[in-house]
């Protein structure tokens, strides 16, 4: 691995650990091969995986999994945070669709994203939002979850072919992501030494690529308050990624 590359890692052993206490304030970790993915379930069907629910918009179900522990709710609303994101996108090449919005019975079928029921049973809103190339070629899904005030987690999910063909338009609908969610602050702070989030995702490319387990994940604390976490999985389509904002 390339030594001038320096990644806050977090240990396969110690995902559960990390997941529950996500609010800690850390100033970064570096990237950490894991030896089982993030998920409590094994990934039988990559995600995204589109379903054509009746009269619905497609979603995918998926059981990506989140930090267990409820936090506070972020300080953006669904509906401004989809819209901001829509126009950031489409003015980069790429589509989002208006929202599906969830709630009461439909959120055990489209947002699952908790193992825990517990923590599953607690969202009580949903939105979701599918993503296109300038191509029209599907790429993947923004979720947001949590109370039907606000959410408290948002993730971008995007499956990539084995050749990571898609590269460029994760690190556009990540670089959306957190200047829309997080802040326009990136190259002022450089948070793990890394100049934006395109180095961040080369970064997390070139070292998942280098090692042997399935999923390879690193997570940045303490930027605008929020917790970034990055998850890079192998699996039978290509490469799944999927990026956390929370608190």
């Amino acid at each position: 691995m390339n030594k001038k590359i320096l990644i806050p890692v977090i240990s396969g052993i110690a995902i559960a650990i990390i997941l529950m206490t996500i609010l800690v304030p850390i100033n970064q970790k570096p990237i950490t091969v894991t030896e089982k993915p993030i998920n409590e379930k094994p990934i039988i069907e990559p995600i995204p995986i589109r379903e054509n629910p009746t009269n619905e918009t497609a979603i995918p179900t998926n059981n990506t999994a989140v930090p267990t522990k409820l936090i506070t709710p972020i300080n953006f609303s669904y509906v401004d945070s989809n819209s901001l994101m829509k126009s950031s996108l489409a003015a980069k090449g790429i589509s989002m669709s208006s929202a599906l919005k969830i709630s009461g019975a439909s959120i055990a079928k489209y947002c699952t994203f908790y193992g825990d029921n517990e923590k599953q049973n607690s969202i009580e809103y949903c939105t979701s939002t599918e993503l296109e190339d300038s191509d029209g070629n599907f790429l993947g899904n923004i979720h947001m979850i949590g109370s039907v005030n606000s959410p408290n987690v948002v993730l971008g999910i995007i499956q990539t072919d084995p050749y990571l063909s898609q590269i460029d338009s994760i690190k556009t609908t990540y670089q959306v992501m957190v200047e829309s969610l997080v802040c326009d602050c990136w190259q002022d702070k450089k948070p793990g030494n890394l100049e934006s989030v395109s180095a961040w995702i080369d970064a997390a490319k070139s070292h998942h690529l280098e090692g042997k387990s399935t999923t390879s994940n690193s997570q940045i604390s303490g930027l605008a308050q929020k917790q970034l976490l990055l998850e890079v999985t192998t699996n039978t389509e290509g490469y799944l990624w999927k990026f956390i904002i929370s608190n």
